[in-house]
């Protein structure tokens, strides 16, 4: 069934009282084939010193490079099947990451949405942490699909007006009801991404995403739709995205989205990295978007020297979005408090 539902990042089963750390895992397919895998380690109330971060290579794949390392990080290489981040000291009440990996299937198994995981410390005792992963079926995302609503807008499979995914696209779509008059048809594609195609920015931007969307028939909606769209790469949430539109050929410069909690569709939701465990992708962008084909593609991309920032906090968090958001060291299992809140369809 699918439906909206939040999710909590990095904090299931896991109760804050018990651990000094959290660790999750993300992965994703790359157009070649290849597979991207990326781990996140948030702490609790005291920093952790001596560090050691591990991401399980997982069965049916074998290991080809890594790619991006948090600042300050040593990645040390790959030991039993093991990729290996080291680094001084992790802040208290900090998420880190991600710590990613190329990996490429050798079709002698299934590829996983998230493999096995761990952090080790000295302080403020020495210990180690560790996350099972899921051995479910990473999906890979189609480039394009299309969806058909009416007057009553997108709606849920038990009837509710809610967000629905665009076919297999992995992109998400809320029309409220009464938004349009007739059956219409949303039509969206993921397009490769070519920096000469795309507009010069005073400050370089590293593109997650360029897409072409078509909506029929062109008439003047009433309320705006809101799309999420899949970065083709996991983030550290809090980024200040960019956003460009393109409407016969001219570029334009559209209001700027922070990477992670936004309102979707008027249901509070995180667009930040992870939840594959949905249907494998790592992170959403969120925006609001003209219904009467005002554009008929756009991108959106953040900061190149931003991408690789790699920490945030609660307070970071708190100030980027206006959302008052939890300290890690009071999260305990079971419950809606967070540093970040994620969408994840089902």
């Amino acid at each position: 069934m699918m439906m909206l539902n939040v999710v909590l990042f990095t904090l299931f089963g896991v109760a804050a009282q018990a651990q000094n750390a959290i660790v999750r895992t993300t992965g994703q397919y790359e157009a070649d084939g290849t597979v991207l895998y990326s781990v996140y380690v948030a702490t609790g109330a005291q920093k952790l010193t001596t560090v050691a971060v591990g991401g399980t290579v997982p069965p049916g794949t074998r290991f080809i490079e890594n790619l991006d390392t948090p600042a300050g990080v040593v990645f040390e290489g790959v030991r039993d099947n093991v990729a290996v981040w080291t680094l001084k000291e992790i802040a208290a009440d900090t998420l880190i990451g991600p710590f990613s990996f190329r990996a490429k299937p050798d079709g002698a198994g299934t590829v996983i949405t998230e493999p096995s995981a761990a952090v080790s410390f000295q302080e403020p005792e020495a210990g180690i942490v560790e996350y099972a992963g899921k051995d479910t079926a990473l999906a890979q995302l189609e480039s394009k699909g299309s969806v058909i609503f009416d007057q009553r807008g997108t709606l849920d499979e038990k009837g509710n007006n809610a967000p629905v995914q665009i076919g297999k696209t992995g992109v998400l779509l809320f029309v409220p009801e009464g938004a349009v008059r007739t059956q219409t048809t949303v039509t969206v594609e993921r397009e490769v991404i070519d920096n000469d195609r795309l507009p010069k920015t005073e400050n370089p931007l590293w593109w997650c995403g360029l897409y072409r969307v078509s909506i029929t028939p062109q008439e003047q909606a009433a309320k705006q739709f809101a799309f999420a769209f899949p970065n083709r790469r996991a983030l550290t949430p809090g980024l200040p995205v960019s956003v460009v539109s393109n409407d016969d050929g001219a570029w334009t410069k559209q209001a700027s989205r922070a990477l992670g909690f936004n309102q979707f569709g008027g249901f509070n939701c995180g667009l930040g990295f992870g939840f594959n465990a949905c249907f494998g992708t790592p992170a959403f962008c969120n925006f609001n978007c003209p219904p009467s084909g005002g554009f008929n593609q756009f991108g959106f991309g953040v900061l190149s020297s931003d991408r690789l920032r790699s920490t945030v906090t609660s307070t970071q968090l708190t100030t980027t979005f206006g959302v008052t958001t939890t300290p890690i060291s009071s999260i305990k299992d079971g419950t809606s408090n967070i540093i970040a809140i994620l969408i994840g369809i089902r």
